[in-house]
């Protein structure tokens, strides 16, 4: 398991924007013909979420973060190992689109996965440890009730104990900046932002995820799924 690492929500916060904000034409995702079989499809045990809803790319963007981000505590090793080499549906993020993602930053690494359906959905680890799923094309309404579906059943057994510490819509403009008190300009960006805090048994870490979405189509990306570790004690919320 990585070892705790400073963060916190208002951090974690920033980190999609700049992926929000690529066009659907420089991210180049988008629902196409799957190719080659996909291995990480086969849902692990006793980490699998619900049946698939009105939104597979909702499902499959939760079933990737339960996968690849939860079950493995963020671990970019651990993760990498699940996603192996030489399946030809999964490609690995040049150098130039993670920086895009990351607002510039150099050191993270990424992966394409195509689904069996034909949506690709993105496996992230930036700079700064954290590991994010990224899906282009997602109904917020759907991928948040998968969220919440997915930690209900985490603690479910009374060994993981989930908090909500943040459910708010914020709107942005096209430099990032917020806009508050007057008429959103025509190219501002409205999204939600739920996230929670997730004890971890036998650890000193707990678990911070932040679901970003937007339903706006003028954007690459409108949902992104962000898990971090961080020290157990870091401002868990009463009971």
């Amino acid at each position: 398991m990585n070892g705790p690492r400073a963060t916190g929500f208002g951090l974690l916060l920033g980190l999609a924007l700049a992926a929000f904000f690529m066009s659907p034409a420089q991210a180049q995702f988008g629902h196409q013909q799957p190719s080659g079989a996909n291995p990480n499809r086969d849902p692990l045990p006793d980490q699998s979420v619900s049946p698939r809803t009105a939104d597979p790319e909702a499902y499959d963007a939760i079933d990737l973060f339960s996968r690849l981000c939860v079950s493995t505590h963020g671990s970019q090793a651990r993760a990498a190992g699940i996603v192996g080499d030489g399946d030809t549906a999964i490609e690995k993020m040049t150098p130039a689109l993670l920086r895009g993602m990351e607002n510039g930053q150099n050191g993270g690494v990424g992966w394409i996965i195509r689904m069996p359906l034909g949506d690709r959905i993105l496996l992230e680890f930036p700079p700064d440890g954290s590991c994010v799923v990224r899906a282009p094309h997602v109904k917020a309404a759907e991928i948040e009730a998968g969220l919440r579906n997915l930690l209900d059943q985490y603690s479910s057994n009374g060994q993981f104990v989930v908090h909500r510490i943040a459910d708010q819509t914020r709107t942005i403009d096209a430099d990032g900046k917020p806009v508050e008190g007057q008429k959103p300009p025509h190219d501002a960006l409205k999204f939600h932002i739920v996230a929670y805090r997730m004890s971890l048994p036998d650890t000193t870490e707990a678990a911070e995820m932040v679901l970003q979405t937007t339903d706006s189509d003028k954007t690459g990306i409108q949902a992104n799924i962000v898990y971090t570790a961080v020290p157990d004690s870091a401002g868990k919320a009463p009971h």
